[in-house]
């Protein structure tokens, strides 16, 4: 059950959407929204900022420079919060907020330590530069946090149909269980896809599934795929646009550090390639 939701914002277009799906959640789980904004250490002690503080016409000392940017930073993440804190005022959802200083991703873990769900844009402040920063942090926090992590898009769009990847591993069944408690929340109906190597064996893990949603009274469909590209065939049904999906939810890394090497992460393709919102689970 969700409680509290985890909201990292910097201001941008991209964490307001999230704050709004955020938000969305909060009024049907009667949870409480936590706003975070961490001022970026490495803003603050780089060599960059370091370089430009004491080499411009050495006029300018590091001391004061340095001081100046924290108060940019001060002064950004007082107005970013209070974005976030106007519109659940409106929604009269329950706000608090935290400022914290260190390496954004690390912070956002240590930060939702305490709460249930974490929202975040796919891109922040950077997202025009998105061949080059890809989301880092958002595939930081997925990867280290135990938390479900719900990644928005940039515009805001209303979730009608969820999509659930299932391959019958214990993230898989997490992700279930919680796209199944949302969907019941949000009256969705859900389709439920299987890729494995064999449509078969896809087929047969699909009836855990569906036994297990049989509780929620949902309208449920299924999708059985058989091939060796699971990223592929989950990417398939999720981006066809004839399908209208606004929400993705699966496990996520569920494979070893080793096999990702090998094979590569369906978690981060998918969470690069797909077209709505997705929610992972760990």
């Amino acid at each position: 059950m969700i409680k509290q939701i985890l909201v990292p914002t910097d201001g941008s277009e991209n964490s307001l959407t999230a704050a709004d799906h955020a938000i969305n959640l909060a009024r049907l789980f009667s949870a409480g929204i936590k706003g975070l904004f961490v001022k970026d250490v490495k803003i603050l002690t780089g060599p960059l900022i370091h370089d430009i503080g004491t080499s411009i016409g050495g006029m300018v000392p590091y001391g004061t420079f340095n001081q100046t940017i924290r108060e940019v930073l001060e002064s950004q993440a007082d107005a970013a919060l209070n974005q976030v804190e106007g519109k659940c005022a409106q929604a009269k959802t329950p706000f608090s907020r935290e400022i914290r200083e260190g390496i954004v991703s690390r912070e956002i873990i240590k930060s939702a330590d305490e709460c249930d769900l974490i929202a975040m844009g796919k891109m922040g402040a950077h997202a025009e530069w998105r061949d080059v920063f890809l989301g880092t942090n958002v595939e930081f926090v997925v990867r280290q946090t135990h938390k479900p992590v719900l990644i928005t898009l940039q515009e805001y769009k209303p979730f009608r149909k969820m999509l659930v990847a299932y391959d019958g591993s214990s993230f898989a069944d997490k992700a279930l269980r919680s796209g199944a408690e949302i969907a019941q929340a949000m009256k969705l109906p859900i389709t439920v896809v299987c890729v494995a190597d064999k449509k078969e064996d896809a087929a047969q893990t699909l009836t855990q599934a569906k036994s297990f949603l049989e509780a929620y009274k949902l309208a449920v469909d299924v999708v059985a795929k058989g091939g060796s590209d699971h990223a592929g065939g989950i990417l398939e049904v999720c981006n066809d646009e004839d399908n209208k999906f606004d929400i993705l939810v699966m496990g996520a890394y569920g494979h070893s550090r080793l096999q990702e090497m090998i094979l590569g992460s369906t978690t981060v393709r998918v969470m690069r390639s797909t077209t709505c919102s997705i929610l992972l689970c760990r």
